[in-house]
C-alpha cells in the first residue's frame, strides 16, 4: 500500500466524530507498527501494573512482563515499594521466575549473586577476586514507579515526567477510597487479538445488545456520556443502571452495600474509565473491577484483571463476591471472543474503512488519540 494511501486513511480516522472513519484494519496486525506502539507507548507512557495491596508488606513481590520486559515490583524492609528490571547484574539472567509472593530477597539461579528487597547487591560469590569489583556498584537496576488512586504505575523511560502529570485531569475519586479496598477477585486471560482492539471494544456499548444479553438487560447501551471524561490521558464516562437493579451481577441485584462514599447518583451507575494506554477501571455501585492489558504481541495480548471491595463489605459474615466475579468473567470472555473475531476480519483484504455509530464516541476518540500520537504529521 503507497504511503500516500495510509495517510489518508488515518486523517479520515482522525477526522471529527460526525465525518471520521474507523481505523485501517492494518493498525492492528501490522508487525512493525506494534514494534513502534512498545517502543513509543509501552516503553515511554505510565503502565498500571496492579493495586497497591498486591504488595502491602514487607517481602510481597509481583512480577510484570511488559514485551521483552520484565519487572519486579516489591516492597522493602523499610515499607518502600520499589520496581526493578527483573534482570541480574552479571550476566544478565533473569531472575526471578515466579509470579508472585514473598520472599527475603532475590536469588540469581546462575551465579547466585544475591540481592536485599531495597535492590542492593549483599552477596556476590567468588567476586573478591575481581580487581576494583564494589558490590556497591552492582545494585538492580530500578523502573520509576508512582501510585494514583490507589494503583501501582512504572515507566520503562527513566527521564518520564511524574505520573501526577498524566492525569492530573483526571476526575475526583476520592470518596471512594479506592487505596483502601481488598482484593476479593482475581482472574487471567491470554487473547489471540490486538492490544487495541480489547480498548475499543471497552469503550463502546453498541455491541451489548447482541453479545451481552446479562449486561444489556441491567444497564443503558448507548452513548458514554462525555461530560467530565475525557483528558490528555484518560477516557470514558458513566453508564446508567436501570431500574430495578442495583448493580452489575447476573441477577442484577446485590445485598452488598454500596461503596464508602458513593453518592446517590453513583449508586445508579457504572463508571467506565480506560487511563491510557493500558488501565481499563470500573467503578461500580458496590465493588470496583480493573483490566490490566499488557500486549505480548501484535496479535496477542495478557489481561489480567481484579475485583476489590470495601473492608467494612468484606466484614459482613454473609459476605460473598462471586456474583460480580462470574457476571464480569463471563462478559469478559464475549469480549475477547468479539475482539479475536474482529482481528481476523480486520486482516482480509475485503476489508475497508466504514463509519461510527452514533454510540461509538469514546471509542473514536481511543482511536483518534492513538493515530494522533503514532502519526502526528499523518
Amino acid at each position: 500500500m503507497a504511503a500516500s494511501e495510509r495517510v489518508a486513511q488515518l486523517a479520515a480516522t482522525a477526522r471529527d466524530f460526525a465525518r471520521a472513519m474507523t481505523p485501517p484494519g492494518w493498525i492492528f496486525w501490522d508487525p512493525d507498527l506494534y514494534a513502534r506502539d512498545v517502543a513509543e507507548i509501552f516503553g515511554r507512557m505510565w503502565l498500571c501494573v496492579g493495586h497497591e495491596s498486591r504488595v502491602r508488606d514487607p517481602g510481597d513481590f509481583f512480577v510484570v512482563d511488559i514485551d521483552k520486559e520484565s519487572v519486579i515490583v516489591v516492597t522493602d524492609n523499610g515499607g518502600v515499594t520499589r520496581a526493578f528490571f527483573n534482570v541480574c547484574r552479571h550476566r544478565g539472567t533473569r531472575i526471578v521466575q515466579e509470579s508472585s509472593g514473598k520472599c527475603r530477597g532475590f536469588l540469581c539461579p546462575y551465579h547466585a549473586w544475591n540481592y536485599a528487597l531495597d535492590g542492593s547487591l549483599r552477596a556476590a560469590p567468588m567476586m573478591q577476586d575481581s580487581a576494583g569489583f564494589d558490590r556497591s556498584d552492582y545494585p538492580l537496576r530500578q523502573v520509576p514507579l508512582a501510585s494514583f488512586l490507589g494503583f501501582l504505575f512504572v515507566n520503562l523511560d527513566q527521564e518520564a515526567a511524574p505520573l501526577t502529570d498524566s492525569f492530573a485531569d483526571f476526575p475526583n475519586c476520592e470518596r471512594f477510597d479506592l487505596p483502601g479496598l481488598v482484593r476479593v477477585g482475581y482472574h487471567d486471560y491470554l487473547v489471540d487479538t490486538n492490544w487495541k482492539l480489547i480498548c475499543e471494544n471497552y469503550h463502546e456499548c453498541y455491541h451489548c445488545a447482541i453479545a451481552h444479553p446479562q449486561l444489556h438487560r441491567i444497564s443503558n447501551d448507548g452513548e458514554l456520556p462525555a461530560a467530565d471524561a475525557e483528558g490528555e490521558n484518560f477516557i470514558g464516562g458513566p453508564m446508567a443502571i436501570k431500574s430495578p437493579f442495583n448493580t452489575m451481577t447476573l441477577s442484577g441485584t446485590t445485598d452488598r452495600q454500596p461503596l464508602a462514599g458513593s453518592t446517590d447518583a453513583d449508586r445508579r451507575m457504572v463508571h467506565y474509565f480506560n487511563l491510557l494506554p493500558n488501565f481499563l477501571l470500573s467503578i461500580c455501585p458496590d465493588y470496583v473491577l480493573a483490566h490490566y492489558i499488557r500486549p505480548r504481541g501484535p496479535e496477542q495480548v495478557y489481561i489480567e484483571t481484579e475485583w476489590f471491595c470495601g473492608a467494612e463489605q468484606i466484614g459482613r459474615a454473609d459476605f460473598d463476591p462471586s456474583d460480580a466475579i462470574e457476571f464480569w468473567d463471563t462478559t469478559n470472555k464475549q469480549d475477547w471472543k468479539l475482539c479475536e473475531d474482529a482481528l481476523r476480519g480486520l486482516k482480509s483484504a475485503a476489508h475497508v474503512q466504514g463509519r461510527y455509530q452514533s454510540g461509538e464516541t469514546c471509542s473514536h476518540r481511543f482511536d483518534r488519540w492513538y493515530v494522533e500520537k503514532m502519526f502526528p504529521a499523518g
